[in-house]
């Protein structure tokens, strides 16, 4: 599991590394209404990965760990398919949803390619390391990350920089899906809805608290955007962009780390997993301190260098996403252990109730409050959710002996 957890960290911090350049690379060269267009253009890809990974990649994670192989094919080539219907529905409503927002079809169809491919890449990355098979992640990824940058390059001599990227990522994604994927069978498409159905009944439960999650997490992109425009959404998603490698190192665990508590849970070894959760918290807070720490030591020759004093209160956004995001991580480790414990209703009510903390904080943006207000608007939904969860695994504790046969439903 070590390795695996090893090669899953280095997979994170190459997507993170990649995502940080991009995001560095416009910063030097856009406004800030070009950078929110793009950020924009992110968010919604952000928001169908969170959907999709309720529909699609929670189940497979969930779903084939601790099964005989041949139970494991059946629901793998099922799931597969219906991975095909989702991404195909995806491109009509992200094409139609941009295209109304910027007045810009070719903005619009740059930002339904990438989400199209960005799921399929997702797909096959939750395939591999639940499989465990994260070298295979890793190839899918270091291929997307060359052939996106090189496209990158080639489209930015054509189109402009926002729009180059967007096409320049979603080119990459596919190539390397088609060249490092590998084949994995697929069920006919009645058969696919048949055996979903009983899926169903755990991921609409995973589903409602995705949605939930994003319009916590993520809502406030849609708020500041209607409420104060996409030059002050740029100033606010400028703060973020440092944080962007903390995320995904819980992400990185927890790719791993739930296909293992699984195991331990289908088998009856509670506290196995539990040491799993524990052990995996703490380092991913203790490397995410050790990176804010850096941030700060490093802050006076970062500013300049980053930012040219474009943003006069960076520093205090940049705080402020910081602690927004340590709290958002550990509430995700502990959601991975929830949905191993398939607490999956358990867990969407957490989510709902977050949610609702978090937008009626942001309709405070009606008012005459700084931009840095809506980074504690998400703060608030985000530690209801940490308080929540700790307190659903606290109960299960006490019922550890049951753990493994908790309903879905």
């Amino acid at each position: 599991m070590r390795k695996a957890i090893l090669l899953s960290l280095i997979d994170q911090a190459l997507l993170s590394g990649f995502s940080l350049a991009l995001n560095l690379l416009l910063l030097a060269h856009v406004s800030s209404q070009q950078f929110g267009l793009f950020t924009y253009a992110l968010t919604v890809l952000l928001i169908l990965t969170s959907l999709h990974n309720a529909m699609i990649a929670t189940p497979i994670g969930v779903g084939l760990p601790g099964r005989p192989a041949e139970s494991q094919a059946a629901t793998l080539a099922n799931l597969l398919t219906m991975d095909h219907v989702l991404r195909t529905a995806v491109v009509p409503m992200v094409l139609g949803l941009c295209a109304v927002t910027s007045g810009d079809w070719v903005f619009a169809l740059a930002a339904a390619s990438l989400c199209a491919t960005g799921l399929w890449r997702e797909t096959q990355r939750a395939v591999a390391f639940t499989l465990l098979r994260p070298h295979r992640a890793l190839a899918i990824d270091a291929l997307a990350v060359a052939l996106s940058g090189a496209a990158i390059a080639a489209f930015w001599t054509i189109l402009d920089p926002v729009k180059a990227m967007l096409f320049g990522v979603s080119l990459g994604n596919a190539v390397a899906v088609l060249l490092a994927a590998g084949s994995h069978a697929l069920a006919r498409l009645g058969a696919a809805l048949a055996a979903y159905r009983t899926v169903w009944t755990e991921s609409r439960w995973t589903l409602t608290g995705a949605v939930t999650t994003e319009a916590q997490y993520r809502g406030y992109v849609f708020v500041v955007e209607a409420l104060r425009g996409g030059t002050v959404l740029g100033e606010i998603q400028a703060g973020r962009v440092l944080m962007g490698p903390m995320p995904l190192l819980a992400s990185a665990w927890g790719r791993i780390a739930r296909p293992a508590m699984t195991r331990a849970v289908v088998e009856g070894d509670v506290p196995r997993a539990r040491r799993i959760l524990w052990q995996g918290t703490a380092g991913v807070l203790g490397l995410s301190l050790v990176y804010l720490a850096a941030l700060a030591i490093a802050w006076r020759w970062i500013e300049p260098a980053l930012f040219h004093g474009r943003y006069p209160d960076i520093a205090m956004l940049s705080a402020a996403w910081g602690l927004a995001t340590v709290v958002s991580m550990a509430q995700m480790c502990l959601g991975y252990y929830l949905q191993a414990a398939r607490l999956f209703r358990q867990l969407a009510f957490v989510s709902v109730g977050a949610s609702a903390v978090s937008l009626v904080a942001l309709s405070g943006l009606s008012a005459a409050v700084p931009p840095i207000y809506a980074i504690w608007a998400v703060t608030a939904g985000e530690t209801v959710a940490l308080l929540w969860s700790a307190v659903l695994i606290a109960r299960a504790r006490r019922s550890a002996g049951r753990l493994s046969l908790v309903p879905a439903s």
